[in-house]
């Protein structure tokens, strides 16, 4: 029976298998994890020199809605606080926010493109590694805010680097993690079609209890966890329940064609576009996140004084 890398207890069952890569599904913690592990020097290869995000440039303004939010309730955990790390900072959304926040921002990005696009965009202060890297050169620094969005879910040892990353938050500083949810409706109705099954990038798929028996040492003090989701999350859910077929990204536009005239099924695709698309998902997809249910993980530390 395989290990799980997470608790190390060997407890795994079979999950899915994608090309060469497989899923296991960790009893104990409650998540999925590949087997075998990616190689560490291979993933940061691929991120420094292939990494792009194609889908956050497409998805801007959904970001910065997303970043006000997180850096609201950050100043409502640790109303004093100043600084603030990004690991894994992207195109740079999330700081150029932050920075309208009056904060004092630093990015970790390992991918050469992405950290030259946020450092000619926004003109912020990116450092152009992984963070293993980075730690080792500046393991004194320290921060009242360290941010993971969407970047543990990729990490080869995230407990490890959960570790180091409570090193360098300041006493009662606040780590923000956000990741897809195992626990989630949308993955109990796409199962093996789940849309965050992406090998080898995804390397983890979490569960809310991986993160509520975990404190790092007894250096973190989980503070909040609560889920949230998209309306597209729940016409994937709805199609699943009712037609037994996954969302197909291009199903959430209308694209009309060039003809004046509409075709009978042209028309049925319009009301069926307008009517739950953009009206009945946006309307109900709430109750995805009812029981922390909902499609993201959000997860707060608290840095545990000394």
């Amino acid at each position: 029976m395989i290990s799980c890398p997470l608790c190390y207890k060997k407890n795994s069952s079979s999950f899915y298998k994608i090309d060469r890569f497989h899923y296991f599904f960790c009893q104990i913690c409650q998540s999925l994890f590949l087997y075998p592990l990616p190689k560490e020097e291979e993933l940061i290869s691929f991120y420094k020199k292939k990494y792009r995000q194609e889908v956050a440039c497409q998805n801007q303004k959904r970001l910065y809605q997303r970043a006000e939010i997180i850096l609201k309730k950050l100043k409502k955990l640790n109303p004093s606080g100043t600084t603030l790390l990004d690991i894994g900072s992207g195109y740079g959304f999330f700081l150029d926010q932050a920075k309208k926040f009056g904060l004092k921002t630093l990015g970790v990005e390992p991918s050469n493109y992405l950290a030259e696009c946020a450092k000619k965009k926004f003109a912020l202060n990116i450092v152009n590694l992984d963070f293993e890297t980075y730690f080792a050169k500046n393991p004194n620094q320290k921060f009242d805010f360290i941010t993971l969005i969407h970047v543990i879910e990729h990490l080869i040892n995230p407990k490890k680097i959960l570790e180091k990353i409570s090193r360098l938050l300041k006493p009662n500083g606040i780590l923000y993690i956000e990741t897809p949810n195992l626990d989630s409706h949308l993955f109990w109705r796409e199962k093996k079609d789940y849309i965050f099954l992406t090998p080898p990038d995804h390397v983890y798929i979490f569960s809310r209890r991986f993160f509520e028996q975990n404190n790092f040492k007894k250096k973190l003090k989980l503070i909040s966890l609560s889920t949230y989701s998209y309306s597209e999350h729940f016409m994937g859910v709805i199609k699943r329940v009712i037609f037994n077929r996954p969302m197909i990204n291009n199903e959430k536009k209308f694209c009309p064609t060039k003809s004046n005239q509409s075709s009978p099924n042209q028309l049925t695709k319009k009301i069926k576009f307008y009517f739950f698309d953009s009206f009945l998902a946006k309307l109900f997809y709430p109750i995805l996140n009812i029981g922390n249910k909902g499609s993201i993980l959000e997860v707060y530390y608290q840095k545990v004084p000394f």
